[in-house]
């Protein structure tokens, strides 16, 4: 494809994303609220793990970023007191604009089904995505978003979108969506999102991730491998055999129905469990 005609899809796949936003959330928003609570936020920021990472906070009511965190400059050549949305979705690898226009369908569509919006704020969700960063290098970024505030009518009106670079990690990128509960609330894992749709038939099915059927060792192994150490390593460091972490590996996959353990990983990874 001529270097032109993939700009001006990129273009097309940015403006239909930014449409959806509006037409979703921006058009229910009577009226423009800076959001309250900005040195919580960055207080928050301060603590989470050392990793690769960049954060903002976007008003739905224009989508307008009210904060960007520094750290988006080892991603981006953008300055981040006046970077816009449109040019942070610039980043998105080309052929992923669709993909995440489907899973923000899905999101979007989950937020306007769930029966209390107020508990939105107690939902972490997840989905990844690959990006092309300031160097040229590709990433594999996971995607978290949290609600943040929600308006008298139930209408969102700011989120914290959280950008983790998990390259490191070697999963195999997903193309479903999960909806973590952060107070003991139903979760909804690895959710297709094909058809562009939340299914409100899973608000009434009981939805329990693969992770629950895992024991404290084999997560604990899982993680190990997570960080690209191998059965020799693995088993120095939990003092078992080599051969110990080679059948916990094999039996791990059968129960996970997994190929390999760049899969297990990824769904781990969608799962919060990593």
């Amino acid at each position: 494809m001529h270097f032109d005609s993939v700009i001006k899809a990129m273009e097309r796949g940015i403006s239909n994303l930014i449409d959806l936003w509006k037409e979703g959330y921006s058009e229910h928003i009577k009226r423009y609220q800076p959001y309250q609570a900005m040195q919580q936020i960055r207080h928050i920021a301060s603590l989470f793990s050392p990793g690769d990472f960049f954060y903002f906070i976007l008003n739905m009511h224009n989508l307008e970023l009210e904060y960007v965190h520094p750290t988006v400059k080892n991603f981006m050549n953008v300055d981040p007191v006046h970077v816009t949305i449109r040019e942070l979705l610039k980043c998105v690898e080309p052929q992923d604009l669709e993909s995440v226009k489907r899973k923000e369908m899905v999101l979007q569509d989950f937020l306007e089904k769930f029966k209390d919006p107020y508990e939105l704020p107690f939902y972490k969700i997840l989905y990844m995505y690959r990006m092309k960063d300031r160097y040229g290098r590709y990433r594999t970024m996971l995607l978290q978003v949290n609600v943040l505030s929600v308006s008298d009518t139930g209408t969102i009106e700011h989120i914290l979108s959280v950008h983790t670079d998990i390259s490191y990690l070697g999963v195999t990128k997903s193309d479903h969506i999960s909806f973590i509960s952060l107070n003991g609330q139903k979760s909804y894992y690895n959710v297709n999102c094909e058809k562009g749709g939340f299914d409100e038939a899973l608000f009434d099915i009981p939805f329990v991730g693969f992770g629950s059927d895992l024991t404290k060792r084999e997560q604990e192994i899982i993680f190990y491998f997570s960080k690209g150490l191998g059965a020799k390593e693995i088993g120095e460091a939990l003092n078992i055999s080599e051969y110990t972490v080679r059948t916990h590996r094999k039996n791990i996959l059968k129960k996970t129905k997994q190929t390999n353990m760049a899969q297990l990983v990824s769904l781990c990874v969608m799962e919060g469990l990593i």
